[in-house]
């Protein structure tokens, strides 16, 4: 078994996600031949507010650092819960995509109180 070098994408262990935003956007080398894109999420606290909040995170590559017409290339279950969850390893990503953010949404149904506290990283092998 191999290991993949990460990088994170949103470190949201100190400061809690509250809004729906995206990231930073951060350039990676584009994937070649053989190559694979991983990915991971932890949600390490949770504060539910009133009802229970989902939280719903993707990872999108795009081919400039504007994300004009951003590719979503890994989609993370809804969480309601503290847990992880590996994404699915991508092979066929364009070379040209070498830009990278995470997307976030939270839920606005009865409650837009609470918030999450986790990690969200990328890596290529």
């Amino acid at each position: 078994m191999a290991l993949v070098r990460v990088s994170a994408l949103k470190d949201f262990r100190a400061t809690a996600l509250s809004t729906t935003d995206v990231s930073t956007g951060y350039q990676f080398d584009g994937l070649t031949t053989g190559q694979k894109a991983y990915a991971g999420l932890h949600l390490t606290s949770v504060d539910g507010g009133t009802t229970a909040r989902v939280i719903s995170m993707r990872l999108q590559s795009a081919t400039a650092s504007g994300f004009g017409s951003p590719t979503t290339q890994f989609e993370f279950t809804r969480s309601t819960a503290v847990g992880a969850e590996w994404g699915t390893p991508v092979g066929s990503i364009s070379t040209e995509h070498t830009w990278w953010r995470a997307k976030y949404d939270m839920s606005t149904a009865a409650s837009t109180a609470g918030t999450w506290k986790g990690l969200v990283y990328f890596g290529v092998r």
